[in-house]
């Protein structure tokens, strides 16, 4: 049948995977070689090998992306922004392979231990998914542009990696000049990206041209328009955690604790960054003095394997308080033990 001839396979997504790798489009290239080995036939006679290789070139992108991670993090040190520097090494770190390039990483975050700390700046809280998240630094008008060691491209392409599920791709599709306006934020230019977003949002409105304009709103203070926009951007796609997340935020924020429950629950119950969430529910009901609820929702989060450590440092001091030191001791020894 027809459809046959354009139907695309494996060898097809690892053809765009080498091209982009070639270009040192990494992040991409990864997306490209994940989707070859879930179309991968196994069984077949060459299938062993290509696995193989797609693996092996998966280590490689994520190394790839790695080092420009670590490029990253130099550069937010010379800015004076150890917290971001923080956040790009923890994703090399996350991302590497290559025992020589975690060792830089570790090299790197002990220069920034011993470094003089700096005046912090105040992001939002950052809810990343193995560093998936989308906060922007604080904002200032007069911060200092970025040097030009990296591409718009690769500096977009490390900004969006960390986002969960889909959105790397859809940040992509909103094209080159969505890029620009994302990454200079991203760089403090706040006016020139907030400009461009506005432009953008009057072609064609979007949930994520919402969220990042309320993300902006919600840093400046302004935060019944940061409401209005998350809403709308809600209202747009009820499936974007990062405005769900956010909405949890602007409402404890502005004192209305008991409201980020039901929010909470909700993401929890479809599926939206459950780990995350779950940890934000705890502390939510932790908050509001429910610590029979906030210990349930503690363990219930030892599920997840991103979130295991943290829920047990919050269900430790629970169970101590209760008196149970057993079963703290526990969770301590099992989870815990060995961690760095």
């Amino acid at each position: 049948m027809l459809f046959k001839l354009f139907k695309k396979d494996s060898g097809h997504f690892q053809e765009r995977g080498d091209r982009l790798f070639a270009e040192n489009r990494f992040a991409e290239a990864r997306h490209e070689y994940e989707e070859a080995l879930n179309r991968l036939k196994e069984g077949t006679t060459d299938a062993a090998e290509q696995k193989n290789y797609l693996q092996q070139q998966l280590r490689a992108a994520g190394n790839g992306l790695a080092q420009l991670n670590l490029v990253e993090a130099e550069h937010a040190m010379q800015l004076g922004d150890p917290q971001k520097a923080k956040e790009h090494v923890d994703l090399a770190l996350g991302q590497a392979d290559d025992e020589t390039i975690r060792g830089n990483a570790r090299q790197l975050l002990s220069r920034m231990v011993q470094k003089e700390p700096q005046t912090p700046s105040i992001p939002m809280k950052n809810h990343s998914c193995n560093g998936c998240g989308s906060t922007h630094d604080q904002l200032s008008q007069d911060a200092e542009a970025p040097i030009d060691f990296l591409s718009l491209n690769d500096r977009f392409e490390l900004l969006i990696h960390p986002l969960p599920g889909d959105l790397p791709d859809r940040y992509r599709q909103l094209g080159e000049e969505f890029a620009y306006a994302y990454t200079a934020v991203h760089d403090g230019r706040v006016a020139e990206g907030l400009e461009i977003f506005h432009k953008l949002s009057a072609q064609g409105e979007s949930d994520i041209l919402n969220y990042e304009v309320a993300l902006i709103t919600f840093q400046e203070g302004r935060f019944k328009e940061c409401e209005s926009l998350l809403r709308r951007a809600l209202s747009l796609n009820p499936q974007n955690a990062l405005c769900l997340l956010t909405l949890v935020q602007l409402v404890i924020e502005t004192g209305r604790v008991p409201e980020a429950v039901p929010i909470l629950e909700g993401m929890i119950a479809d599926g939206h960054l459950p780990d995350q969430a779950s940890l934000m529910l705890a502390d939510v009901l932790m908050a509001l003095g429910q610590s029979d609820a906030a210990l349930d929702r503690c363990l219930q989060a030892l599920g997840y394997p991103s979130a295991a450590r943290a829920a047990a440092e919050r269900a430790i001091p629970i169970l101590e308080s209760m008196g149970r030191g057993g079963d703290a001791q526990a969770l301590a020894k099992r989870y815990l033990k060995g961690c760095c």
